[in-house]
């Protein structure tokens, strides 16, 4: 247990997470440019794999403020640039399942 903690909270695994979601969303621009961005959305950004990604990404991020003791008060920069994407997961979770999409006309010289 203590060599697969020691794995998933490495920097290899974090930066092989990095590369992967870069990767992803590199490839979902292509297709958002060349098919739309309805297909876009379909085949990257609310696929499952996607959203396990995000999920391991967040898990990473909490489990290495424990590893590296980011708690401390010297280590605070650190910890807060984790928790700060660790915010930004969980309001990116809430606008994908709370939110709804909706589209608004506004026409020149008009307010809405």
């Amino acid at each position: 247990m203590k060599k697969l903690s020691s794995f998933l909270f490495s920097m290899f695994f974090t930066g092989l997470l990095v590369v992967i979601f870069a990767i992803s969303i590199a490839y979902a621009t292509f297709i958002e440019n060349d098919y739309g961005t309805v297909t876009a959305k379909i085949l990257i950004y609310n696929s499952l794999w996607f959203e396990l990604l995000l999920l391991v990404m967040c898990v990473n991020l909490v489990g290495s403020v424990f590893t590296n003791k980011l708690i401390q008060q010297k280590r605070w920069p650190g910890f807060l640039l984790h928790i700060s994407f660790v915010i930004i997961f969980i309001g990116a979770a809430l606008t994908r399942y709370v939110g709804y999409e909706g589209t608004m006309h506004i026409r020149e010289n008009e307010s809405s």
